[in-house]
């Protein structure tokens, strides 16, 4: 029996359809505000390349500078806590992009329709 080869991908984006992730995820691009601080009212309109239920792919959004920094999404009037667990590398294709992962995935932000899309995907 051959052995496989290591399919680990290089960053979170690069993963192929033979390669298996965590999550399903769908490639939708929806709005979404980003706050850098819950107690502060100011936010940035941001735009996703694909999501998950417990994730996202995001534009990058200014201020956000390191992997592990807590940001807050929200879509509609829901709104949820992630943490930023990958920063694209500049001059890769990923360069301007961010990956968001939910802290409390109870609560998240898509609605149902998009849970349903996510749930159907692949």
């Amino acid at each position: 029996m051959q052995s496989q080869p290591d399919r680990t991908p290089a960053s979170p984006v690069s993963a192929t359809a033979a390669d298996p992730r965590r999550e399903k995820r769908i490639h939708v691009a929806v709005p979404v505000k980003v706050f850098l601080d819950p107690n502060n009212t100011s936010c940035q309109l941001c735009c996703t390349y694909e999501i998950s239920l417990i994730g996202a792919r995001l534009v990058a959004v200014a201020g956000v500078a390191e992997v592990g920094q807590t940001i807050w999404l929200q879509r509609h009037s829901k709104r949820a806590k992630y943490r930023v667990i990958w920063i694209g590398t500049p001059g890769t294709g990923h360069s301007g992009q961010i990956g968001v992962e939910a802290l409390e995935p109870a609560s998240v932000i898509w609605e149902n329709e998009l849970k349903i899309r996510i749930m159907q995907s692949r």
